[in-house]
């Protein structure tokens, strides 16, 4: 079982997604930034690492919004979908085809990586969500 952190980043009231690139069963899908727990790593130290590497940015690690289990043809994974906080610089597309903020109810227009299907159905119906933005207001999840 591979263990995967990945980060619901909201700024203006608008979630950060990104577009995987060509390769692999996700080839052009969209997800949450985040990625691969290496050993001896915490999630959330490996969340703020991965949003280092890839997107050239700090976060603060909040609470867990969604943990979820996905069986994809060549591996399993375990994903955890925290809460994150941009705390210092904007996002740059390193490894990604592309990368968007848009409000929660737009995410149905992208097509998402299976494992993270369920999650953004949570997020669009989440009636707590009221989005967190540069007045320092927070989201919360169900």
């Amino acid at each position: 079982m591979i263990h995967v952190a990945a980060a619901v980043i909201c700024k203006n009231g608008r979630i950060l997604i990104c577009q995987r690139g060509a390769g692999g069963n996700c080839e052009y899908l969209w997800e949450f930034p985040g990625g691969k727990q290496e050993p001896g790593e915490t999630l959330e130290k490996c969340l703020v690492r991965e949003c280092r590497e890839e997107l050239e940015i700090d976060i603060a690690v909040k609470d867990i919004f969604a943990e979820t289990a996905y069986s994809y043809p060549d591996r399993k994974v375990a994903l955890t979908f925290f809460h994150a906080e941009l705390r210092k610089g904007e996002p740059v597309r390193k490894v990604h085809k592309d990368m968007k903020w848009v409000l929660p109810e737009e995410l149905n227009h992208y097509e998402f990586c299976p494992a993270d299907t369920g999650i953004v159905e949570r997020l669009v119906k989440s009636l707590e969500f009221a989005g967190a933005d540069d007045n320092g207001r927070e989201y919360k999840g169900q």
